[in-house]
């Protein structure tokens, strides 16, 4: 009984800290600022691949090149946004439903047990919690 109890306590702790990180802010000018300086960098690429691709023909070769880095670096950019707030991603909804099943199926088992350990109490003794 004890056991379930302190993981019960241990789930309520964890819910405090996941609803503090859920309330803490993230500023928005911290996302505005990375993405306007990622736009202003991929935007001076061209001029820093220019020497690179000098072989190919016109240049030609930069062009793949600098989509597939844009592709790279605000894909991560992306990724990130979504990492500052994971509760948006995570089905939180169907977790909080299972273990409001989980706990009540504990409270029934519990209270079923206290009264099958009562009904056996010898010589008329009963045994409380």
């Amino acid at each position: 009984k004890r056991t379930i109890i302190n993981t019960f306590n241990n789930v309520a702790t964890a819910c405090a800290e996941c609803e503090r990180l859920y309330m803490t802010p993230i500023p928005l000018l911290y996302t505005r600022h990375t993405l306007k300086f990622l736009t202003l960098w991929m935007a001076f690429m061209p001029f820093a691949f220019y020497d690179v691709f000098a072989t190919s023909w016109n240049h030609t070769g930069m062009i793949p090149a600098i989509c597939i880095i844009c592709f790279l670096f605000f894909g991560i950019e992306e990724i990130a946004v979504s990492l500052e707030e994971p509760f948006s991603i995570l089905p939180l909804n169907e977790l909080v439903e299972e273990f409001q099943e989980n706990a009540q199926e504990t409270i029934e088992w519990m209270e079923e047990e206290q009264q099958v350990s009562t009904k056996e109490a010898p010589l008329g003794i009963e045994i409380g919690v």
